[in-house]
């Protein structure tokens, strides 16, 4: 029953170190009044009775388990920030944390022990700092974007402020030498505007429009806030995601195979639109199947594909498509000439629908397989020209992926699965048979929702919100903030989640 952080009546040298402790915790994107800084450091300060040293006492001791909390899980619940997030958090032991914090003479390094160690997490946190001197440096000028979309070699007033733009952020040398007109746009600009829509996830085609206009405009602040909110994303997840995995970044839209902490193989996909969303979980990937069938979502089958079976019957064996009597495994194959359309109606039709093997297929020629409640996985798609897009949000919900079978080959290798290789999969590909190959072993499937992100030479990577999900994120951290209503001088600086903006109900999305 002893005081933890007092030392002969009065606070020790472990208490101003906690309260240290609790202050950098802004290093790592979070908002150190939550812990009670303001309060903890004025009854250091000026604390002497004994009703003061009791509630510093219990303000520190909250402030570490609670932090300790956040650096290790995150500030919040992924699934109440947002249904369709199926991330498991880390666990803390609030008593033994408190243990070894109230045990150590630095409770700060006992807390950074629960920091994540992973490097695309420490990458956003030296991120976040390199934005904040941007922003404390004065951030960067404002594009004038009225106008017509800019292309190479023409002269326009609007030229100087984007090359001065481009220069703080790094796209544009700042020792480049200016043509005679500056306001020219020039090859270097050129040059400069492409690297920074690619980093962007805009199309690359160096012309400024009203999208590179918008990236261009957004303030610094903004580009912190959404630092900070993939930082807490990270913390959501766990250190050790396999010695080989698989990891999805829907807002980026694209796929890395990773081995032994290296990409062994990165890709392109499409993901779900946005009223069919993507969601994010983990799962393990087990199997292929090459020549699949597509056994028709009844969702689909009965708002996509009834109407068109319905004004013409020749349609569905036109597009490989069969009609089975009904959802039994004893189901029997019924000819589409038989079924009177005139009285069927969407909620009347109760047939299911089965799209045979094949180019028309509209899983491609293969589905690599990571059993889950939502019946996502990666599949090829007869539609290659999506992948050419900056944007590529069109899927009923399943991951479409760009040269599967090259990822194929890459996973059977990865996964030890020799008894299979390219040569193999050509050859159960020509077959038109549909074939089952499983992993010898299992793989790791992450899907995500990362839009800031930073590449191994520092640069950092914005994408869009195509989901909504910063937004929603944003909104809860918000309404998170911790409310001391015993503490006037927290209260005035934490506003109450019922000012937080609500967060608007969505629609549960169809699978693919």
């Amino acid at each position: 029953m002893a005081p933890v952080w007092l030392e002969g009546g009065k606070p020790g040298p472990r208490a101003a170190a906690m309260l240290a402790a609790l202050k950098a915790s802004a290093l790592e994107g979070l908002e150190p009044k939550d812990y009670g800084v303001n309060r903890i450091a004025a009854l250091l300060e000026r604390g002497d009775s004994p009703d003061a040293l009791a509630e510093l006492e219990l303000l520190l001791t909250k402030g570490a388990l609670t932090l300790g909390r956040d650096l290790a899980s995150g500030r919040l619940e992924p699934s109440i920030v947002d249904p369709e997030l199926f991330v498991e958090r880390r666990g803390v032991d609030p008593l033994a944390l408190l243990g070894k914090v109230t045990g150590a003479a630095d409770p700060g390094a006992v807390l950074a022990t629960l920091l994540p160690t992973r490097i695309e997490y420490v990458r956003l946190r030296d991120a976040l700092a390199r934005y904040r001197d941007l922003a404390a440096a004065g951030g960067w000028p404002r594009v004038q974007s009225e106008g017509e979309t800019l292309k190479p070699g023409q002269a326009d007033p609007r030229v100087p402020s984007i090359r001065e733009r481009l220069k703080v952020t790094g796209e544009y040398p700042g020792d480049a030498p200016l043509p005679e007109d500056p306001t020219l746009y020039d090859p270097e600009l050129e040059k400069a505007v492409v690297t920074f829509q690619r980093r962007h996830g805009l199309d690359p085609d160096g012309a400024v429009g009203k999208g590179t206009f918008a990236a261009l405009n957004v303030p610094v602040d903004q580009r912190i806030g959404q630092i900070k909110l993939n930082m807490e994303r990270w913390r959501w997840m766990p250190d050790d995601l396999g010695r080989r995995y698989l990891i999805v970044n829907l807002a980026a839209f694209e796929l890395a195979l990773f081995e032994e902490g290296k990409v062994v193989h990165q890709t392109r996909v499409v993901v779900g639109a946005t009223s069919t969303r993507t969601p994010v979980f983990s799962e393990t990937m087990t199997f292929f199947e090459v020549n699949p069938y597509w056994h028709v979502p009844v969702k689909i089958a009965r708002d996509e594909i009834f109407p068109k079976a319905k004004k013409d019957p020749t349609y569905l064996a036109r597009e490989g498509y069969v009609l089975l009597s009904d959802y039994t495994e004893s189901a029997v194959p019924v000819d589409p000439k038989t079924v009177d359309w005139a009285q069927l109606t969407p909620r009347t039709f109760r047939y299911r629908v089965r799209q045979e093997p094949g180019d028309k297929n509209s899983l491609g020629r293969i589905k690599m397989m990571f059993p889950n409640q939502w019946d996502i996985y990666l599949h090829d798609t007869p539609s290659k020209k999506l992948f050419g897009r900056a944007t590529r949000s069109f899927s009923h919900g399943c991951i479409r992926v760009e040269n599967p079978f090259d990822l194929a080959e890459a996973i059977l290798r990865v996964t030890g699965t020799t008894s299979w290789d390219r040569v193999k999969l050509d050859e159960a590909l020509a077959s038109g048979q549909r074939q089952v190959i499983r992993l010898k072993q299992s793989l790791p499937v992450h899907i995500t929702y990362i839009t800031a992100f930073v590449e191994s030479d520092g640069t950092v990577d914005f994408r869009g919100d195509v989901y909504g999900r910063d937004r929603r994120l944003a909104q809860a951290l918000i309404a998170s903030r911790v409310n001391w209503p015993d503490l006037a001088a927290e209260a005035a600086t934490n506003p109450a989640a019922k000012d937080a903006p609500p967060v608007p109900a969505q629609a549960a999305p169809v699978r693919e």
